[in-house]
């Protein structure tokens, strides 16, 4: 039997033995480890390191965005994807919205994923004018906002706190208290946002409107730069309407500095959307859906450029710059129409000024004077009305006065601005009473008009017939009602309008068939009951070419 000293001996070699076999695997390991460090080579101090903090898109992104946003987008974008380069790509370039809205309206094919107008009016106008040019465009889906600036009256200190004590709003400026220098809406979305808060603010009185508008436009400048300039120059109380993100871009290097007044009646605002294709697919979308609430919570960092967020409240601002002033969502489609309302307004007139002359204008309609008489006066009034790029010729009509014409070109067409032209047309316009006779060859001479406006249209000018009448047709000989209705409707042409402006004089006149010839041609008529009111209907109808048939 082994004695206690060798069991505990031999007790002791096991555990040796055991722990030697377990040096050596240890040992095993750590070469194993070692060859591998060896071949594959030393970590850096980098990967040591968690890994970078930062959120990638989902997908890929071609972002094209009006220079007013697009630098705010590249901000905020860095800060969500942080310090990684892992990230799908997003690209951003910058382009002027009124540009982009161009090529899809002509049927281009968008080259983005994304677009991020400078408002909301860029892609109504752009899908509408699509439409009215009957053009295959690209389906533009409006999906939230990126966005926003309200509309501001920036002028001088002084000038300012006399509106601010006054209440001045849009309302205020057919006082003419002060002057008012524009951007060119059709150019700076935060003009068309303050055209249709003019609308408004007229509760919607197109005739009110239509004076304001036609007033503003001698102030219209290209850009809001150049309206803050004006503004900043003038030395005659003067604002420019802007929005707040060009009024601080345009900082403190003016000669006297401009502060913003926010108008006390309508507080318009332009909201920049985030706009997708109709065919975007699901990544495009969830990258999007990433992109807008990255947007939603970068506030401050929208603070930086000028802009507030979605909601229109302005980071970090007190006082009445913190006031809340957003845009309605469906100011966009408003918007776009208040431009294409201030655009025929002011597109200039290319006019056929259609006069009768028969025997019937030589009639009493007061006591010393006949309607031919008053209807010269308002017709120089009218002329004068006209602005300087504007072209009109002066046609006369009764019956049979050339031969078995009843028409008759007294003026041939020419510009206003050239002041021989404007003399010719008013001196025409004075001496129509030498001109009277015969019966009223109505329906031949009306049909002989819109044919050579629609041989001879131009594009950019509102083409149009301007017809005065006292009376009813009395040309047996020729066309009937049905018969001109028809030929004008093979005329029609949606795409290259010529309407007839039809005024009837006196209560001999056959309204319902005026009436009729205006629908026929997408035109407007209009009645002179008193003789009082020649002049205002004549006035009315040569202004009002922008919202015809429904002026009011």
């Amino acid at each position: 039997m082994p004695t206690r000293a060798a069991v505990r001996a031999a007790q002791q070699k096991k555990r040796s033995l055991i722990l030697a076999g377990v040096i050596l695997l240890l040992v095993v390991a750590l070469v194993a480890v070692l060859g591998v460090m060896f071949v594959r080579g030393f970590p850096g101090p980098s990967a040591q390191q968690p890994a970078p903090e930062g959120t990638c898109l989902p997908a890929s992104l071609r972002i094209t965005a009006d220079p007013a946003v697009a630098q705010a987008l590249e901000s905020i974008v860095a800060d969500l994807t942080g310090p990684r380069t892992d990230c799908p790509q997003v690209s951003i370039r910058a382009e002027d919205s009124a540009v982009t809205a161009a090529a899809i309206t002509e049927g281009t094919v968008p080259d983005f994923d994304v677009w991020v107008p400078d408002s909301a009016m860029w892609p109504a106008r752009a899908t509408g004018m699509a439409e009215l040019r009957e053009v295959d465009a690209a389906d533009l889906v409006v999906t939230g906002t990126v966005a926003s600036t309200p509309v501001v009256f920036a002028t001088t200190e002084d000038t300012a706190a006399a509106l601010e004590s006054e209440g001045a709003g849009f309302a205020s400026l057919a006082g003419g208290t002060v002057s008012a220098v524009v951007p060119d809406p059709a150019a700076v979305a935060g003009s068309s946002a303050a055209l249709l808060a003019l609308q408004t603010a007229v509760g919607g009185d197109a005739r009110v409107f239509t004076a304001l508008a036609l007033g503003l436009e001698r102030g219209v400048v290209a850009t809001a730069a150049d309206a803050l300039a004006a503004a900043s120059a003038a030395t005659t109380p003067t604002i420019a309407v802007t929005t707040e993100q060009a009024l601080l871009a345009y900082g403190t290097a003016a000669d006297a500095p401009l502060v913003p007044v926010f108008p006390t009646d309508v507080k318009p605002a332009v909201s920049m959307p985030l706009v997708t294709l109709g065919d975007a697919t699901v990544d495009t979308l969830e990258a999007v859906d990433v992109l807008s609430e990255a947007v939603a919570g970068a506030s401050e960092r929208l603070a930086e450029y000028g802009l507030r967020d979605a909601a229109g409240h302005a980071a970090g601002a007190t006082g009445g710059d913190a006031a809340v002033v957003a845009a309605d969502p469906a100011d966009g489609a408003n918007q776009a129409e208040a431009l294409r309302t201030w655009q025929m307004l002011t597109a200039p007139s290319r006019m056929i000024a259609l006069n009768d002359v028969s025997g019937s204008m030589n009639q009493p309609a007061t006591a010393d004077m006949r309607r031919i008489d008053l209807f010269e006066q308002a017709a120089v009034r009218a002329i004068n009305s006209l602005s300087d790029d504007s072209s009109i010729a002066n046609w006369v009509f009764s019956s049979r006065r050339i031969g078995g014409q009843d028409w008759q070109e007294i003026v041939p067409f020419g510009e206003l601005g050239d002041p021989a032209h404007k003399q010719r047309m008013i001196d025409s316009a004075n001496g129509l009473d030498s001109l009277v006779g015969g019966g009223t060859g109505l329906y031949d001479s009306v049909l002989a008009a819109v044919t050579y406006l629609r041989e001879t249209y131009v594009a950019g000018q509102v083409n149009l017939v301007l017809l005065n009448t006292d009376g009813f047709n009395e040309d047996d000989e020729g066309l009937d009602l049905p018969g001109l209705l028809v030929e004008l409707e093979k005329l029609r042409d949606p795409a290259k309008p010529v309407a007839v402006i039809a005024i009837g004089y006196g209560p001999d006149t056959d309204q319902a068939a005026l009436e009729q010839i205006a629908a026929a041609t997408d035109g407007a008529a209009y009645q002179a009951l008193k003789p009082t009111d020649i002049g205002t209907v004549l006035i009315d109808a040569v202004t009002q070419r922008g919202c015809r048939p429904n002026c009011g």
